[in-house]
């Protein structure tokens, strides 16, 4: 069964942050997906969609991790494809097709069947009849019976943000304890960093998978992004007319210019993009960086064009794999990155990747960027082949395909999981790790062409491997 928890989380709370931990405690559920709204139907101003996804990653970040918690964009992808509000019955319905064998409920607190604000519901008989909601009682507004069990804290975001307000403009101790009694401490960490941040507008071009994942990043970390459509940028489109997603309907006249600007295109597309932006007026003070990982940032496949005109330029380049279909939680939050360039672009990378690591790519030749870049390529692509390989070997043995699928996920996510608690040898399983050279032989010999010599050719180089590592490293 899938909890559906949504609201503004604007910002959340600790109430927020225990009702999953409730509902999964009770066994009222297996699964909880809490969704922060996109564009509220009853006009509410809100902090920006990228602001309050981040906060609400941080509230649930205790819990998220154990598979049972999952906080999603689906509001906001709902929006950018159908328009309109975010409505709670387009919200369940999605999350239904996606999960067809599931039992899907509304998940909301007593305060708001309390007050009556479901009468103003879009629909709310269709909710209630589709999605049976669950309600947990919040200290305040429970009901007689349920006084005594109260699962959530009286407090709300409204008041947090009156006191958040309040602190803000005279750092009083008071608030400062109440907040720190009422609102998760990574919640107010962040908080703190949207104050301390002057909102710097940073364009983003394109619409692919890092673009999917990196303008939410940024966005969280205080940044105005703005997102282009690459492929109009170089049509010559109007800048105004290439911006993507919620800001498209209200960009009128002129876009302001940038404080930077992200390339994130295919990498054959890049030098095109910097072709545009230098056709389309940027000025010359506007540093720029690209997402590449095969080419510096002067390269003539990359920004030289813009680099020649003035421009700061460099390379920022996440060291993970990103698909748009998976956009959060994103791996970019824990990646590290690729990067060289200018001095300007550099302190621009430095400071959107905060505290996060990065391997400095600045002193690389072509042939060795090009190195760095198959070493990634390496880590994050081939996975695909052990996969595979097994998998025909076990339906050639006539398993089913999808219990052979979910047995060999299993496998490589486990044997993943070791290697990087233990390291080599301790994180490493099988005849190779026992030096057991007769069932290796074995496993050849029974393996089919070209498997075999795939095998084969693993197990020497493992062998080398682990022969190699002194006891006791990683």
């Amino acid at each position: 069964m899938i909890g559906v928890f949504g609201g503004s989380f604007d910002p959340p709370h600790l109430g927020h942050a225990l009702l999953p931990v409730y509902l999964l405690a009770r066994g009222s559920v297996d699964r909880v997906l809490v969704a922060p709204v996109a564009d509220h139907p009853f006009g509410k101003a809100m902090r920006p969609f990228a602001q309050r996804l981040a906060l609400t990653h941080a509230a649930m970040a205790a819990c998220a991790g154990t598979g049972g918690v999952e906080v999603t964009d689906l509001e906001q992808r709902l929006a950018d494809r159908e328009g309109g509000p975010s409505r709670t019955l387009r919200l369940l319905r999605a999350v239904a097709a996606q999960h067809p064998q599931a039992d899907v409920r509304l998940v909301v607190g007593s305060d708001i069947v309390a007050d009556g604000q479901t009468a103003r519901w879009h629909r709310w008989d269709e909710i209630e009849r589709e999605f049976s909601p669950i309600v947990v009682p919040r200290a305040g507004v429970a009901g007689a019976a349920a006084r005594t069990l109260c699962a959530l804290p009286e407090v709300s975001s409204t008041e947090v943000r009156s006191r958040w307000a309040a602190y803000c403009e005279h750092e009083r101790a008071q608030d400062w304890s109440w907040l720190t009694a009422a609102v998760p401490a990574a919640v107010l960490a962040l908080l703190e960093t949207f104050a301390n941040v002057a909102a710097p507008v940073v364009w983003i071009v394109g619409r692919g998978h890092v673009a999917t994942h990196a303008a939410p990043w940024l966005g969280g970390r205080g940044y105005v992004v703005v997102q282009l459509d690459g492929r109009a940028l170089v049509r010559g489109a109007s800048l105004a007319s290439c911006v993507l997603g919620p800001d498209a309907e209200t960009t009128e006249g002129a876009l302001p210019w940038p404080s930077a600007v992200w390339v994130l295109v295919r990498d054959s597309a890049t030098a095109d993009i910097a072709a545009a932006l230098l056709a389309a007026g940027l000025p010359s003070d506007v540093p720029v960086l690209h997402g590449a990982g095969a080419v510096a940032s002067r390269d003539p496949a990359a920004l030289a064009v813009l680099a020649a005109a003035g421009h700061p330029v460099g390379t920022l380049h996440p060291i993970c794999s990103l698909r748009r279909e998976l956009p959060w939680p994103s791996a970019l939050g824990r990646a590290t990155f690729g990067l060289e360039g200018d001095p300007t672009a550099r302190a621009i990378a430095k400071a959107w990747i905060g505290g996060q690591a990065h391997l400095d790519l600045q002193a690389l030749g072509a042939v060795e960027r090009t190195a760095y870049h198959a070493a990634c390529a390496l880590a994050a692509n081939h996975l695909v082949v052990l996969q595979r390989e097994a998998a025909e070997v076990l339906c050639g043995q006539g398993h089913a395909p999808n219990e052979v699928a979910d047995a060999i996920a299993e496998l490589l996510r486990s044997a993943l999981v070791n290697l990087l608690a233990l390291g080599v040898p301790a994180g490493i399983t099988g005849p190779v790790a026992r030096g057991d050279t007769a069932t290796v032989a074995a496993h050849v010999a029974a393996l089919p062409s070209p498997t075999d010599t795939l095998y084969a050719t693993l197990s020497a180089r493992l062998t080398a491997i682990v022969a190699g590592v002194a006891p006791g490293s990683r």
